[in-house]
């Protein structure tokens, strides 16, 4: 993970950059929690093991009284979250924070960067796969 925090009411955010995201699918040590809507994640996919709480539902799944309350915050593991590009899941982060939930993670440049990475990675994998044929 990078070094970049940033702080704001009193709540630190680690920025996870797309090339850590697969260790931490792989290790399953996170809870990641999607923001998008369900368009967005149809259109563009999602992450595994990701729990989809849309961001117009975060406040009310982080209180014990509503109906939209999500037990995944009562978990003792790090959570990340993510969105399409990195925003709106920083300011869920800071939304959990400030309701006094710790260990809070965002994926840095968020799903799009994440695939991004993926298809670096493949057309690196493809490269190498050629030039060991010839």
């Amino acid at each position: 993970m990078k070094n970049i925090k940033a702080i704001t009411s009193q709540t630190l955010v680690s920025q996870v950059t797309a090339d850590k995201l697969d260790n931490i699918l792989t290790e399953k040590i996170f809870n990641i929690i999607d923001v998008r809507d369900q368009a967005a994640i149809k259109d563009q996919g999602d992450i595994p093991g990701s729990i989809n709480i849309p961001f117009e539902m975060i406040d009310s799944s982080m209180d014990p009284d509503h109906e939209d309350y999500h037990t995944v915050f009562e978990e003792n593991k790090p959570i990340l979250f993510c969105c399409t590009g990195g925003v709106m899941s920083y300011t869920a982060a800071l939304k959990a924070g400030k309701k006094g939930i710790q260990d809070l993670h965002n994926l840095e440049g968020g799903h799009a960067a994440w695939l991004n990475f993926k298809l670096n990675q493949s057309v690196q994998e493809t490269a190498l796969a050629d030039n060991s044929i010839s």
